[in-house]
């Protein structure tokens, strides 16, 4: 297993890398090469590797078409990349026919087994100089037509002019140039050479034929023709005994036919014989197959008149206008010569063309033994699989599998049937391989395989941190893609930082995602923390730490007053009295949230300028603890004070010494009006002057309550000052009344 990180922007050239390095220890293995139907493949070595020799040798009865050797390459191909096949020629001894017959040449020399490299008579078909000459021959049956090998016996044509070349299969009257085409050649044809004319796909037909297009006006000549196909029963696959005659074998769909002409026999004795070595007589018909036996005595025997063999069908011994086969089926298609007789047993009748006669059962004559074949041959193996089997014998079943990264095509398993075919097909192994995965951030891949061929599968992993959202395992489809979309990982999150009492919490990033780092700090600057002041966030979504808690600082000695201080916390709850000189603050001090991105919290105590922050939640709780008060914050306070006390004094100074001016002034100046009008004037003036004097201490009083708020220490002497203002008001009055009663008494 291959686990493959994708933690950087080059995880794509890691996946590239590994796939190339995949690829090249692929190619340098070669699989199965393959092989055809009825062959078998030997290797020079034990284990294939690049150098490895695999040579083919085809099965009896077969001709191997292709290389007969091929060689593991350095890419992981084999040299050369054709599979060869293995081939049954179903044209020889089969009926053929040809447009017109010169010198001799007549149609059946073309398919006698013998070829030659120049026209020679014995053994070569010649026509007429015709406008489209033509050769075809019936095989019989239908076959699986796969190639057409040709070899003529003259060279055409003159000036270098180029032949037209047509060949058909199928089972339309060949004369007729409608059945479909098989392969057309345009070239020049020269005598002996063979001309292989492939059939792209088989082809299925009982007549193959050759059509002499053009030029107009030649004569064809035929030396050899062979038609070849890989689905054919051949005479090997057939029982074979000591006694039987050479040449005496021939097949039909899936049938072994033996004719026995040397040692005749009644129809019983026969029945018995044939019986005795697994066969029966002929019990079945139809045209084809009636042709094909029709054909297969008149090729031995002619117009012999001896060539005479008993037939399978007999008289119905209760009905005696009906007849039935040794099996028991009744006889539904017959070939009679004439109608009637009263004769029990039927023949083939040589000198009627092979057709039926009522024959006495009696008579000894030659018989034909029908048998099944006893086995199917090797069965074709596609490359790069595997094949398994207990034997290819009648009913053994084989079973296919594909090497690693390939599809199977078709079916897995096949059976050998009574016919000596396979069931079915022959499935292929089909090569797929899958692109590389996706890169997922934050991921690991594990390759189960070592590829990313077909059927592979690939594990998803989320590195510390993150958790898999989708599907872990995905396995490469046929149609070369992953089945399924690609997971991602989501980064784990933590809760919200539990909230400690009149604190607040600052995160390290913008979210409470896995290592988020969570700073606590007191909203109050008197108080402070008590434990440790941060929790993180593990990769489970728990918080690793224990909350702080918000304490009063220690109590801290006044010495300017010479005594101690306790200031309350805002709450909602009954507070805690204590001893102070300073009226209690009025206003509760609300926590203000800030966000930012800033990875550090705030020193103890200290509150952060810009932070995430997240203010405690619990204002119904109240605190009152001892904390350190700011000397530096008090003597502040005081001095604004008495800087007011000091400017309402010196206001009320100047007015006086206003009023005192004036009121000379006005003496000096005085006519001789009464000491009433006098006394009334300088009544006057300190009336008028006395709402300036009082307010002003008021003033700075309540100026000095508006700025205080509810979170620091406020120090007021407004009491003192008025005492003060007050006791000097009427002080400087008493003393302008002196002043006034000593000038009337003068």
């Amino acid at each position: 297993m291959i686990r493959i990180p994708k933690i950087s922007y080059n995880s794509s050239y890691i996946l590239l890398l590994f796939t190339l390095q995949y690829v090249i220890s692929v190619a340098s293995m070669c699989g199965f090469p393959g092989a055809p139907a009825h062959s078998t493949v030997k290797f020079n070595t034990k284990a294939v590797r690049k150098g490895t020799v695999a040579k083919y040798t085809c099965d009896r009865g077969f001709e191997l078409l292709g290389p007969t050797r091929r060689l593991c390459g350095e890419n992981g191909t084999w040299i050369p990349q054709g599979i060869p096949f293995c081939v049954l020629n179903v044209a020889a001894g089969k009926a053929p026919m040809q447009s017109s017959v010169a010198n001799g040449g007549v149609p059946q020399k073309a398919i006698d087994g013998s070829t030659s490299k120049f026209f020679d008579a014995s053994t070569c078909t010649k026509t007429e100089v015709e406008r489209s000459p033509w050769w075809y021959v019936n095989l019989l049956e239908p076959y699986m037509v796969q190639l057409v090998r040709v070899d003529f016996g003259e060279s055409c044509c003159e000036n270098d002019t180029p032949a037209t070349i047509v060949i058909r299969v199928g089972n339309n009257r060949p004369d007729l140039g409608i059945n479909p085409v098989c392969n057309r050649f345009i070239g020049k044809i020269e005598e002996g050479r063979p001309l292989f004319l492939p059939c792209n796909p088989p082809m299925p037909g009982a007549f193959v034929s050759l059509h002499f297009e053009s030029p107009i006006g030649v004569s064809f000549s035929i030396c050899e023709t062979f038609v070849y196909t890989d689905q054919a029963l051949p005479i090997e696959r057939c029982p074979s005994f000591r006694d039987q005659p050479p040449g005496s074998t021939a097949t039909y769909n899936g049938k072994c036919y033996i004719f026995y002409n040397q040692q005749p026999e009644n129809f019983e004795r026969a029945l018995s014989f044939c019986e005795s070595r697994g066969g029966s007589l002929v019990d079945e018909s139809n045209p084809a197959l009636q042709g094909f036996l029709s054909w297969e005595l008149w090729r031995r025997h002619k117009g012999d008149a001896n060539g005479q063999y008993w037939n399978g069908a007999v008289r119905d011994r209760e009905d005696s206008n009906n007849w039935k086969w040794i099996n028991g089926k009744q006889v539904s298609v017959s070939f009679w010569n004439l109608p009637g007789g009263v004769e029990n047993c039927a023949r083939f009748d040589g000198t009627k063309g092979w057709l039926w006669s009522d024959t006495n059962c009696a008579l000894r004559l030659n018989y034909i033994c029908q048998h099944s074949p006893t086995t199917c041959g090797k069965p074709e193996q596609p490359p790069d699989s595997s094949l398994s089997s207990s034997g290819y014998n009648i009913g053994d079943i084989i079973n296919y599998s594909c090497d690693v990264g390939n599809l199977l095509v078709g079916p897995s398993s096949r059976k050998c049937l009574s016919t000596g075919f396979y069931s079915e097909f022959p499935p292929i192994c089909r090569f797929i391989q899958c692109g590389a995965p996706a890169e997922i951030p934050n991921s690991l891949i594990t390759l189960q395989n070592r590829s990313f061929v077909f059927d592979s599968k690939i594990k998803y992993e989320c590195k510390r941190g993150y958790i898999l959202a989708g599907r872990s395992i995905l396995t490469c489809d046929v149609d070369g893609r992953w089945d399924g979309p690609p997971p991602h990982c989501e980064p784990v999150y933590c809760q919200e930082p539990p909230p400690t009492r009149q604190g607040g919490v600052t995160l390290s990033t913008n979210s409470t995602r896995f290592g988020t780092v969570a700073t606590y700090y007191c909203v109050n600057p008197r108080l402070q923390l008590n434990g440790g002041k941060s929790l993180y966030c593990r990769e489970d979504g728990s918080w690793e730490g224990t909350v702080p808690r918000c304490i009063m600082a220690p109590i801290v000695t006044r010495k300017e007053d010479n005594f101690l201080e306790r200031l309350p916390m805002p709450s909602n709850d009954r507070p805690i009295p204590f001893m102070s000189k300073y009226p209690p603050i009025k206003k509760r001090m609300e926590p203000r949230p800030l966000e930012s991105n800033t990875l550090s919290g705030p020193m103890s105590n200290e509150i952060p300028d810009s932070a995430n922050v997240i203010a405690s939640r619990n204002p119904n709780v109240n605190l009152l603890n001892p904390i350190k008060v700011n000397k530096e914050s008090l003597n502040a306070n005081i001095n604004w004070g008495g800087i007011i006390a000091l400017a309402v004094f010196g206001g009320f100074v100047f007015v006086a010494a206003i009023v005192t001016t004036i009121v000379i002034l006005i003496r000096r100046k005085g006519s001789s009006s009464g000491s009433l009008e006098t006394d009334s004037f300088r009544n006057h003036i300190m009336d008028s002057a006395s709402p300036t004097i009082s307010s002003s201490p008021t003033r700075s009083s309540s100026h000095r309550e508006g700025d205080r708020d509810g979170s620091e220490l406020v120090i007021t002497q407004s009491k003192d000052e008025k005492n003060r203002s007050h006791h000097h008001h009427h002080h400087h009055r008493h003393k302008h009344r002196s002043r006034s009663s000593s000038n009337r008494r003068t």
